[in-house]
């Protein structure tokens, strides 16, 4: 509407302009100012229908390698500055689990010069550490609801509080040769890839017992052991309880 307001705009100034310019001719007759027909076509224009909009690409150069690894979500969570890990371990999931080396088993054993206490924890915030030889390679967060605790193949893995086994053996679940101690109290641990099985289901074993040994079997990348507490059927951060 306001274009077809500024062509008859146009239009008579352009009519009175034209008078203006035949009265000082000869003979009547539009004016031919060509810079004056151009700002009429240009304006006559405007009240045309819209013109079909073109369309522009735009291309992104791919970031570069590093940017792209510190963009990267999905990247594994881990400790600033660890080092890789093993290549992971063929494992034959119909093998025998090694046994129980000699004179471990039992609260208050030592092994590699490494002891635990002999007595129980009472309450349920009170675990033992379940591998006295190894440390912390992962914590728990968000993507990792356990606590990786990295130690040499073999190194004795102990129960963090006293228990009934409940499962002692491989699991297809990723985590290779699993136990699980159900403690009583609402608490269970589970120790996942381990190396060797030293327990059965339906035993009692008391805290700091050595129930196996480290492995890397499961899907797995380093010796260690992927630590879980359970607490009232719902995963918890072991940290709380160590």
């Amino acid at each position: 509407m306001i274009a077809h307001l500024s062509v008859v705009s146009l239009v008579l100034a352009a009519s009175a302009a034209g008078y203006a310019g035949a009265q000082g001719t000869d003979g009547p007759g539009p004016s031919t100012d060509p810079g004056f027909l151009s700002l009429v076509s240009s304006v006559r224009g405007a009240a045309e229908p819209n013109r079909e909009l073109g369309t522009t690409s735009y291309s992104v150069d791919a970031l570069s390698d590093e940017r792209s690894i510190m963009l990267d979500r999905a990247a594994p969570a881990g400790l600033p500055g660890d080092e890789p890990l093993p290549t992971p371990v063929p494992v034959d999931p119909d093998a025998t689990p090694l046994p129980a080396p000699v004179g471990v088993g039992s609260a208050g054993s030592s092994a590699g010069g490494v002891s635990n206490r002999a007595s129980a924890p009472g309450a349920i915030g009170s675990l033992f550490w379940p591998v006295p030889a190894g440390s912390i390679s992962q914590y728990y967060h968000a993507g990792h609801l356990a606590l990786d605790v990295a130690a040499p193949y073999g190194s004795r893995v102990v129960a963090a509080q006293g228990g009934t086994v409940t499962w002692a053996g491989w699991r297809n679940n990723g985590g290779g040769y699993v136990i699980s101690i159900n403690h009583g109290n609402g608490m269970t641990t589970v120790y996942n890839h381990l190396g060797s099985v030293w327990v059965s289901p339906g035993q009692y074993v008391s805290a700091g017992q050595g129930i196996g040994g480290v492995g890397c079997t499961g899907i797995c990348t380093g010796p260690h052991v992927h630590f879980e507490v359970i607490v009232n059927g719902i995963i918890d951060n072991p940290l709380r309880y160590l």
